[in-house]
């Protein structure tokens, strides 16, 4: 038996590719708009959307690779109904044909007989004719006495010089005729049995073979959804090994940062001690709008916050200390650390250029780097961290 896959199956298959695409859409859309660094845990959340889009659209392409299965065989089975149904319609067409054939022959025949019995009625007459002018009173009165022409071979008893043959012979045409009539009626018959059969075969067939056709639709556009899916698969699954990768090279920056600022330098002793209350002197490291604060941002924390400004603009040390990291850094991209005392630092990301070195004293508002948009972010910003034992908290306490 063959399966009807449900029309409410496929529209919900469009809208699950559909939703897949708006996934992945919005996912890139949440990315610019972040405009900064991604977090490692956001990016782990990611990494554990992409893996649970991943498992769903393995599951539709595995159901819809089992619909398909089905549709094959089913089409194998069609297939073959089609075949013999074909080599039926063949052979009930050969059969109409040969009774065509002999249709039309029984209708030469029968023509064939109405012009010989024509012949044989004008022969009759003309021996008729010639009894009559013979001198026979008794023929001729009795000729004359014929009511038609079959009366007259009833009843002329000259059978010696004509009837004897002539009404032999028509008598033999007649028979001739009236079987030829019947016959021809047979054929007649058979031909209207065969055609009405012959249609029936056809029109079975051509239900079938569209029956097919609608199948082959069916696989084709299911094959077109698989494969919209497996494309779909295959790019969550690179943006998810991407968010993976990110998520491990910003675990090791933020662990790098971390060390770099776990042993402040004995340089640090001779310097102010920075605040430790909200507003209670640092300054901002550029002018500029806030686009993405501290706090919990797509599930994780967000460990600064972002500063717009345009590329090139200088970025001042918020506080006095020492450069303990100056360089490229995973995800980062190019980043300062400043060692404050108090077990207190500071971090500025994502910038153009490096204006200090490891080891070199700052004081504040003194320019460390250049804004820019290096590592992963997504346009010119300053990515400002505050951290305490190591640990981030948000800057706008400090500032």
């Amino acid at each position: 038996m063959l399966k009807r896959v449900p029309l409410s199956r496929s529209r919900s298959a469009r809208r699950v590719v559909l939703a897949v695409a708006v996934v992945l859409v919005l996912t890139a859309g949440g990315i610019a708009r972040a405009g900064s660094h991604q977090g490692s845990q956001e990016l782990r959340d990611r990494a554990a959307d992409a893996r649970a889009q991943e498992e769903a659209l393995t599951g539709d392409i595995a159901a819809q690779s089992e619909q398909i299965d089905g549709i094959e065989r089913d089409l194998s089975v069609l297939g073959d109904e089609v075949a013999r149904l074909e080599a039926r319609l063949d052979r009930s067409k050969s059969l109409l044909r040969a009774v065509e054939k002999e249709l039309a022959e029984k209708k030469r025949t029968l023509i064939r007989a109405r012009e010989q019995l024509v012949v044989a009625q004008r022969r009759l007459s003309a021996r008729l004719v010639q009894i009559y002018t013979s001198d026979e009173p008794d023929t001729i009165a009795v000729a004359l006495g014929a009511q038609s022409l079959d009366d007259l071979i009833d009843v002329i008893d000259v059978r010696s010089r004509v009837l004897e043959q002539d009404g032999q012979l028509v008598t033999e045409i007649e028979a001739l005729r009236s079987r030829v009539t019947r016959e021809r009626d047979h054929a007649a018959k058979l031909r209207r049995k065969r055609a009405t059969e012959t249609a029936t075969i056809e029109s079975h067939t051509k239900e079938r073979r569209q029956a097919m056709s609608s199948l082959v639709a069916r696989r084709d556009s299911l094959s077109s959804m698989r494969a919209v899916r497996q494309r779909s698969l295959a790019s969550v699954q690179v943006q998810r090994r991407e968010w993976e990768a990110q998520a491990d090279a910003l675990e090791a920056a933020s662990a790098r940062v971390t060390s770099s600022i776990q042993s402040p330098p004995a340089s640090l002793s001779n310097l102010p001690t920075p605040p430790s209350s909200p507003s209670a002197g640092f300054i901002w490291p550029v002018r500029g709008t806030v686009v993405s604060p501290y706090g919990q941002r797509w599930g994780r924390l967000h460990s600064g916050i972002d500063i717009a400004a345009p590329a090139g603009t200088p970025i001042a040390a918020a506080a006095s200390g020492q450069v303990v990291y100056a360089g490229s850094m995973n995800g980062y991209g190019l980043i300062v650390v400043i060692q404050h005392t108090g077990g207190i630092a500071t971090a500025y990301a994502h910038n153009s250029r490096v204006a200090v070195s490891v080891g070199q004293s700052v004081g504040q508002g003194q320019t460390i780097a250049a804004v820019g948009c290096t590592g992963h972010c997504f346009g010119d910003h300053v990515h400002f961290e505050v951290r305490v034992g190591g640990g981030p908290v948000d800057p706008m306490g400090y500032l």
